[in-house]
C-alpha cells in the first residue's frame, strides 16, 4: 500500500535489490517426494490453517471494527479528505460564501484518484498532511495553507495543481506520511507523478495504487512553521515553474518525435503510392483493350438485367395494390402522401390492405412519371409518421411491418405519411 516515486531522482518506498529476481532465469527440479508429498502436504496444512482461524478474524472484526476513517478502501480514502475540508471550513471559521471558494481547491476524493487525474494532466500534487495533536497545526493552516498568496496561487493553477489535505489520524494520512518519510509534522509536500502502464492500466481505484511518483518538494515541522506566507509560495512557485518546464519540454520532445514518425510514415507513403500507381498503370495499359471489350459486354448485360427487374418489381407492385375504393365506401382509410419532391400525393385505400400495398402503390407512381416531374424516377421508398414518430422500411428489404395492415398501424381512417427516397 505504500505509495511509490523518488526524491531527488533516488526511489522512495523501492526495492534496490537488483538480484531478487535472477531466481526467475533458473528452471526449478524437484524430486518425486517434493513434488508429490513434501509440496502438497504443506499446501493442504496452510489451507486448514486458513480455515481454523478464519471464526477467530471474524470476531475480531466484530469485537473491533475499523473506524469510520480506518482501511484504504474507496468511502474511507474520500472520507478523510472530506474530514479536512470540514476541519478547514471549522478551523477557518468560514461562511458559505467564503468557503465555497477555498475549499474547492482542496480535493474531497482520494489520493488515488486524484494521483490519476494529475498523471492525466501532467500536473503536480500538492499534499498537506497534519497531525489533530500538534499545537501548531491550526495556525500553520490559517498562516500558510490558506494564505491570500496560496489561495491565488491555487485558484490561478487550479487544473495544474491538484491540492489535497488529510489528518495522520486517518489511514489514508498515515500512509502518505509513511510514504513521504515525514519525521514531523504539518508537512507540505509536492508530487510529481509519472505516467506508466503499469499504473494507467490499473483499475483498482478503491486503495492507493501503486505508481511512479516523483517527490519535487517537501517542508515539515519547524522549517514549514517558521517559514513566512511569501517564503512558502516562494518556494512553492519555483518548484511549480520548473516542474512546467520539465512538462514544456517533455512535451516538446514527444511533439518532435512524433512529427519524425508522422514524417517518416508519410514518405513510406508516398513512396508506396507512388510504386502502386506505376503498377497499377502497366497494368491498366496492358488489359485496356480487353478491358474495354468486357465493359461493353457488362453494359448490355447490365441494362438486360435492369429492364427484367424493373419489369419483375412492377409486376409485384400490380399484384399488391387493389382499385381505389369510391369516396364514402366504408372501412376505408384516406392516405396523403408528402412526396420528396414537396407534392402532396391522395389515395383511398381499404383498411385491411398493408403498409406493402402502400409502398407498391408509391412504386408504381414514379414508374409511371417518366417526365421526371417529381425529381426523378423513385424506386425504393420509405415510409413514415410524425406523430407518432414511426418509420416503414424500404421496399424490397424485408421488415415485419411490411405484412401489417392500415388498421394495425393506426393509419385508419385518415393519415399523413412522409415519403423518403432511399436512394437518395
Amino acid at each position: 500500500m505504500a505509495l511509490t516515486g523518488t526524491s531527488g531522482g533516488h526511489p522512495v518506498g523501492a526495492n534496490t535489490n537488483n538480484n531478487s529476481g535472477s531466481s526467475f532465469g533458473a528452471i526449478a527440479r524437484y524430486s518425486f517426494f517434493e513434488r508429490f508429498i513434501y509440496r502438497p502436504m504443506f499446501g493442504w496444512f496452510g489451507f486448514f490453517f486458513r480455515l481454523a482461524l478464519w471464526p477467530l478474524r471474524r470476531v475480531g472484526d466484530f469485537l473491533l471494527p475499523l473506524g469510520e476513517y480506518e482501511g484504504l478502501s474507496q468511502n474511507s480514502t474520500e472520507g478523510a479528505s472530506k474530514q479536512f475540508t470540514s476541519y478547514l471550513k471549522k478551523t477557518l471559521l468560514l461562511n458559505d460564501s467564503t468557503s465555497n471558494g477555498i475549499l474547492e481547491l482542496f480535493s474531497a476524493n482520494s489520493y488515488a484518484d486524484v494521483q490519476q487525474e494529475a498523471a492525466s494532466s501532467d500536473a503536480l500534487i500538492m499534499v498537506y498532511l497534519h497531525s489533530p495533536y500538534h499545537r501548531s497545526t491550526d495556525d500553520v493552516c490559517r498562516r500558510l495553507l490558506c494564505s491570500p498568496p496560496m489561495i491565488r496561487f491555487l485558484t490561478e493553477n487550479k487544473g495544474r495543481v491538484k491540492a489535497i489535505g488529510s489528518s495522520t489520524a486517518t489511514s489514508q494520512g498515515a500512509m502518505l506520511s509513511y510514504s513521504l518519510s515525514a519525521s514531523s509534522f504539518p508537512i507540505l509536500a509536492l508530487l510529481q507523478p509519472e505516467k506508466s502502464s503499469s499504473s494507467s492500466n490499473s483499475n483498482n481505484i478503491g486503495s492507493i495504487a501503486p505508481g511512479p511518483v516523483k517527490l519535487v518538494f517537501k517542508a515539515e515541522g519547524p522549517t514549514l512553521i517558521k517559514l513566512t506566507a511569501m517564503q512558502l509560495m516562494s518556494l512553492v512557485t519555483a518548484t511549480f515553474q520548473k516542474h512546467e518546464r520539465t512538462v514544456l519540454e517533455a512535451a516538446t520532445r514527444r511533439y518532435q518525435r512524433e512529427q519524425e514518425i508522422e514524417l517518416r510514415r508519410q514518405q513510406d507513403e508516398e513512396y508506396q503510392e507512388t510504386l502502386r500507381q506505376d503498377q497499377e498503370r502497366e497494368r491498366q495499359r496492358n488489359e485496356e483493350r480487353l478491358e474495354v471489350e468486357r465493359e461493353e459486354r457488362r453494359r448490355k448485360e447490365e441494362e438486360e438485367r435492369k429492364i427484367a427487374e424493373e419489369a419483375n418489381r412492377l409486376d409485384r407492385a400490380r399484384a399488391l395494390v387493389r382499385d381505389e375504393p369510391p369516396k364514402g365506401t366504408p372501412g376505408c382509410a384516406r392516405i396523403r402522401f408528402r412526396l420528396p419532391s414537396g407534392k402532396q400525393l391522395d389515395r383511398r385505400f381499404e383498411c385491411d390492405e398493408t403498409i406493402g400495398s402502400l409502398k407498391a402503390f408509391l412504386v408504381l407512381h414514379f414508374a409511371s412519371e417518366n417526365d421526371n416531374s417529381d425529381g426523378g424516377v423513385v424506386k425504393r421508398v420509405a415510409l413514415s409518421t410524425t406523430f407518432p414518430k414511426r418509420t416503414y422500411g424500404g421496399e424490397g428489404e424485408e421488415n415485419e411491418d411490411d405484412p401489417k395492415t392500415l388498421e394495425e398501424c393506426d393509419l385508419c381512417p385518415q393519415a399523413v405519411l412522409m415519403v423518403q427516397d432511399l436512394d437518395a
